[in-house]
């Protein structure tokens, strides 16, 4: 019984894994004008250091979109976009 519990939660969590990464955005240049555009509209000022730590992702994905390190810059994206969600 308990190696059945043991396989379904792995089988769950290899169903889950897909899900996870189609939310992951590509450094492309329109998720990339997305989040810049996101990053410069939040001004609630209760979110002031979520807003700073967004804005240095934003640079951080920028820089390594232009030396063509587009793993990294997903990277940097989402965690810019993580950083808008914190609320």
């Amino acid at each position: 019984m308990l190696k059945y519990a043991v396989a379904a939660a792995v089988a769950g969590l290899f169903t889950i894994t897909p899900a996870l990464a189609e939310e992951m955005m590509k450094c492309d240049d329109a998720n990339m004008m997305k989040m810049d555009m996101m990053v410069k509209e939040a001004n609630d000022p209760m979110m002031k250091t979520q807003m700073e730590m967004a804005m240095s992702e934003m640079t951080m994905a920028m820089d390594a979109k232009k030396a063509g390190k587009m793993d990294e810059c997903e990277m940097h994206l989402n965690k810019a976009a993580m950083e808008l969600k914190k609320q």
